[in-house]
């Protein structure tokens, strides 16, 4: 700073010629040390300008420059989302819905609706995609170790945009769900509270233009959010699955084309 004022001009480019080069050095390091954890997690780096990266993230105005993913990313998807303490027939409901639905879950890890979800792709042989608030080598919640291992090697992934073994926080849970949402070519709210996370993924969909779809109590219990949603603009589904899949199935096939189709043929 007294250089600054004295107008020292080689004495102030010295130092941040010194500053930015002490940076890069611990940039680099941080770098090697994130690769090599990877390593041992047996992840791996996907890249906006790698193939297997999302198309879908391509239409969010900050896509992820990178993705940390254990497993292998199918391209494409249906998210099911909702509470982490949803009633039975709720969480019953997400299971069989994505046992059913015929492409990959998307999902975030949560307790209830979540892991539901994922669990009911898995028992239909369904890939399904872990989009997580954490660096890989931590487990949020910690009770969802086995479950996000089973994701893995059952055809699945779990995927950050953290480095790995960066704790979670709100914000990167926030950050989590602009994924889910980008990633999917529809999201489907099963069951949530008004200030539930899920209800931010449900905002980021509507910013991104994809179909929007909430569960009808249909005389059960009512979920604020659910109601909150359907006074937003998404589309109601009845609380029977067959017929919700051909209302989300017909819906679907109508929607515009996303921006992501040109993008990912330009890029091509």
């Amino acid at each position: 700073m007294r250089a600054l004022a004295r107008a020292q001009d080689r004495d102030l480019k010295e130092w941040i010629a010194g500053d930015s080069s002490r940076k890069v050095s611990h940039a680099r390091h941080q770098a090697r040390e994130a690769v090599q954890r990877l390593r041992r997690l047996h992840a791996t780096i996907v890249t906006i300008l790698d193939e297997s990266y999302p198309p879908g993230l391509l239409d969010l105005d900050e896509p992820p420059a990178f993705l940390c993913v254990r497993g292998t990313l199918p391209s494409d998807g249906i998210a099911i989302i909702g509470s982490r303490t949803p009633t039975a027939e709720a969480a019953a409901f997400a299971g069989e819905l994505a046992a059913k639905c015929g492409v990959p879950v998307i999902s975030g890890l949560a307790l209830g609706i979540d892991a539901a979800a994922h669990t009911g792709a898995m028992d239909a042989g369904l890939p399904t995609i872990a989009y997580v608030g954490t660096g890989l080598g931590i487990t949020y919640p910690p009770e969802h170790h086995a479950l996000e291992d089973e994701i893995v090697t059952r055809s699945g992934a779990v995927a950050s945009e953290r480095l790995p073994d960066e704790p979670v926080t709100k914000s990167s849970l926030v950050h989590r769900d602009r994924l889910q949402a980008a990633h999917a070519r529809a999201t489907v709210l099963v069951a949530s509270e008004i200030e539930g996370g899920a209800m931010q993924t449900m905002r980021f969909a509507k910013d991104l233009g994809r179909p929007r779809f909430v569960l009808d109590a249909s005389g059960g219990p009512e979920y604020a959010g659910n109601a909150q949603a359907r006074g937003d603009g998404a589309i109601a589904i009845p609380f029977a699955v067959e017929a919700a899949l051909e209302k989300i199935r017909a819906t679907v096939a109508r929607a515009p084309s996303s921006v992501r189709t040109t993008r990912t043929t330009s890029r091509a």
